[in-house]
């Protein structure tokens, strides 16, 4: 989008940008790991400095075309205070970390991931954003199945995670993490893009293979989740009362089956191969509440708890392996920056559902889901893994976008026009 709210056609941005942003996305899903030595050698040595300066000039080109291609782009810092005001919220954090430098180089990197969703938001409209989002998880897919076949050593893991599926992602979780994802956006395309459409749903079949071969159960029932609100989703745009039975009943429903579960939690659990525990996650999560209760308000400082005394003592307390996350993302984040922070997220967060469920009623294309589904597939990811204030990472990035697409000026109402006569979804 330009400042004045417009969606900019496709084809309008040049193919180097385009290859930047899937590079860009790329990086932030976490390939290439595997080549890199896994996910713990990109954060050290002269990987780790490597990767740094990748992610410097990442941050300084995405400045550069903010500031070429998106005049006016710091009027979103008016108009999405409370998502600017958790970002500082990290960097002011530094004064009671006990890790000051690190917490303030980390915080400016999250800045950097966030200034990239900015850009990503207001120069693609949501049908390119979702041409480009395909274009980053097919590739992810094709070349995570070559290393399988090609490069083994790279592409599956020790024998620890039985032999599951990494792909390029350098660990089995972020090539569930990707799939799962991709597989939604896979739908999108095929859907939207019917001359293409076999493709798609061709890559939604890669993608769902190699979900179940990273044995990434949380990927799994996000996906599946996520899919679930997708087919619903449509009904949003009936009449109100035909709507609120419809969802009514859905709801009992959900509930029941919900309540069955949990009363049969270990026979559930055991369809995607978990115990009780979710593989140890309630202790770890036992621990952190734990050590929120030390600093309840400000937190420990943005990035600091993890890397600093506080895996050391929820490894000590658990007997598990050193943990970077707290497996949770509210905990997480009330880890590093305290309930201040974790208030300011959930009320940044309900207003843009809202905004997304708003946007759902008064639009007809299918390209006006994605942010709905999108901000549901977080929060379902969000129960065992830390998403929130990622640093580089894809999920920040798009949750950064959506905040800005579903709160720009005119963007619902133009967005009534069908960008194509194959992209719309019945009423």
């Amino acid at each position: 989008m330009n400042p004045g709210g417009k969606v900019i056609r496709a084809g309008a941005c040049g193919g180097g940008e385009r290859f930047f942003t899937v590079f860009v996305f790329l990086l932030a899903s976490g390939a290439f790991t595997s080549l890199l030595g896994g996910e713990d050698a990109v954060g050290k040595g002269i990987v780790g400095f490597l990767m740094q300066t990748i992610w410097s000039l990442i941050y300084l080109s995405t400045l550069v075309l903010l500031q070429k291609n998106c005049k006016g782009f710091l009027r979103v810092i008016r108009r999405d205070r409370l998502l600017f005001l958790l970002v500082a919220l990290t960097m002011i954090s530094a004064f009671w970390s006990d890790d000051p430098a690190l917490t303030f180089r980390r915080s400016v990197a999250l800045m950097g991931t966030t200034l990239f969703g900015v850009y990503f938001a207001r120069r693609f409209s949501l049908a390119d954003q979702l041409r480009l989002l395909g274009r980053v998880f097919a590739v992810g897919a094709i070349l995570s199945l070559v290393f399988v076949a090609i490069l083994p050593h790279y592409g599956i893991a020790d024998p620890q995670f039985g032999y599951a599926w990494q792909g390029i992602y350098g660990h089995k979780n972020n090539l569930g993490s990707a799939m799962a994802l991709g597989v939604v956006v896979f739908v999108f395309r095929a859907i939207s893009d019917r001359p293409k459409s076999m493709r798609w749903w061709a890559a939604l079949g890669l993608g769902l293979f190699l979900l179940w071969m990273s044995h990434s159960s949380t990927g799994v029932v996000a996906c599946a989740f996520t899919l679930f609100v997708f087919v619903l989703s449509p009904a949003l745009r009936w009449s109100r009362r035909r709507a609120i039975v419809f969802f009514s009943a859905v709801s009992a429903l959900v509930v029941g089956v919900g309540l069955w579960a949990i009363n049969h939690l270990s026979f559930v659990l055991s369809f995607v191969s978990r115990d009780p525990s979710f593989t140890g996650r309630t202790t770890v999560w036992i621990v952190s509440i734990a050590m929120i209760t030390r600093h309840p308000w400000l937190g420990y400082g943005y990035n600091e708890f993890w890397p600093g005394y506080g895996s050391d003592i929820v490894s000590r307390l658990t007997g598990l392996p050193e943990m970077s996350h707290a497996h949770n993302a509210i905990l997480n984040l009330w880890l590093d920056v305290g309930l201040l922070g974790v208030v300011i997220f959930i009320l940044q967060y309900l207003k843009s559902l809202w905004r997304a469920l708003v946007a759902v009623r008064n639009t007809r294309t299918i390209e006006w889901l994605w942010p709905l589904v999108f901000l549901l597939f977080l929060a379902a990811y969000g129960l065992v893994e830390s998403v929130i204030l990622q640093r580089n990472g894809m999920s920040w990035i798009l949750f950064t976008a959506v905040v800005i697409q579903v709160s720009s000026r005119g963007g619902a109402r133009l967005s009534t026009v069908p960008l194509s006569k194959g992209n719309q979804v019945a009423a």
